[in-house]
């Protein structure tokens, strides 16, 4: 499911456009009252009604529903609204906008799975009716005229309104396709479980390094759970879950400006940017951090201890020779009895 586009924003954005255009309605049927447009005034009425029905299908989800109806019934009062009042009005200007309405919703439908209305079959319907309003306006005379200066403000609010739909609906667009873009990244390059970068993500800060004009003072450690697959085998996957998630946290609690990547499985990779000495007191004050650490799982005490071996990477090594130095001195730390640091 999309992280940016949720059921309830979609919701709440479907409401404030039915409101809108309820609202929009009341001010109509009111106005054509006062004008004695009968015809359009009954249909507002209807419109009003019909409104009001579609808050209750955005309340019960059923939003493409909602979508092709509404687009409907404004194709269907623009049309009328032109054809008894003319064009001076101005009232065929909204076809544009719902055009966009109908595009950004199918854009929501296909974001989030769901069912939606192709754009592409139903708004040529909104161009029909436009052209016909104007070919029909060619050779017929509106049953009813409104004064010019209705007709002129009438003009001047459509195409705000359209505008604003416009430029609002563009900038929802721009703005939930930038967040889904940045979500989607971070979600790529981070692991689900434990909220930590992965080799996606390490692969490219090791271009960066690469790219950069010194790269000295560099160290690479890789951290390796002891005994893990006994936890696993022994208490599930559940709790091993909630073991690596604890380690991570610890593991991230390491200074500013040291990188922390899921290796895989129970295996962290660690890069810094100091002294070998250094390194070596850090990495030794996690390993006692995870040894000393009160793990607990559903009432059960748990005993968890981590090997790092660390290597120390040269100007002219390469990263891949670095890591597999690293990967030699875990080996040696877990050949020589494990819960220590090698370097």
């Amino acid at each position: 499911m999309n992280r940016v586009l949720t059921i309830p924003r979609v919701k709440l954005l479907s409401y404030t456009v039915a409101i809108i255009f309820l609202l929009t309605h009341i001010a109509l049927l009111v106005i054509f009252n006062i004008f004695h447009v009968t015809p359009m005034m009954v249909f507002n009425i209807f419109s009003v009604a019909f409104y009001l029905m579609m808050l209750l299908l955005i309340h019960k989800e059923w939003l493409l529903s909602f979508v092709i109806s509404t687009f409907l019934e404004i194709c269907l009062h623009m049309g009328l609204a032109v054809y008894y009042t003319g064009w001076d009005a101005g009232f065929q200007i909204t076809l544009i906008g719902v055009c966009i309405l109908l595009t950004y919703s199918e854009y929501v439908g296909r974001t989030m799975q769901r069912r939606y209305v192709r754009s592409i079959l139903l708004a040529p319907l909104a161009m029909v009716v436009y052209l016909g309003c104007y070919l029909i306006d060619l050779h017929h005379t509106p049953a009813y005229v409104m004064p010019d200066v209705v007709n002129m403000y009438f003009h001047i609010a459509w195409a705000l309104i359209v505008f604003i739909i416009v430029l609002v609906f563009l900038q929802i667009f721009v703005f939930v396709a930038t967040k889904s873009q940045e979500v989607l990244s971070h979600e790529v390059a981070h692991d689900e479980l434990t909220g930590l970068p992965n080799r996606i993500y390490i692969r490219n800060y090791f271009h960066q390094m690469d790219a950069a004009a010194d790269r000295g003072g560099y160290w690479i450690a890789i951290a390796d759970l002891d005994d893990f697959k006994a936890i696993n085998d022994t208490y599930g996957h559940n709790c091993g879950d909630y073991v690596l998630k604890t380690v991570a946290k610890q593991i991230q609690s390491l200074s500013v400006g040291v990188e922390v990547c899921r290796w895989g499985g129970e295996e962290f990779l660690i890069i810094g940017h100091r002294s070998l000495a250094d390194a070596m007191d850090e990495l030794e004050r996690l390993r006692r951090r995870i040894e000393a650490y009160p793990f607990s799982f559903e009432g059960v005490a748990l005993h968890l201890t981590i090997t790092i071996g660390l290597a120390w990477l040269g100007k002219e090594q390469s990263i891949q020779n670095c890591i597999g130095a690293a990967d030699r001195k875990l080996y040696e730390g877990k050949s020589s009895g494990k819960n220590c640091v090698r370097a």
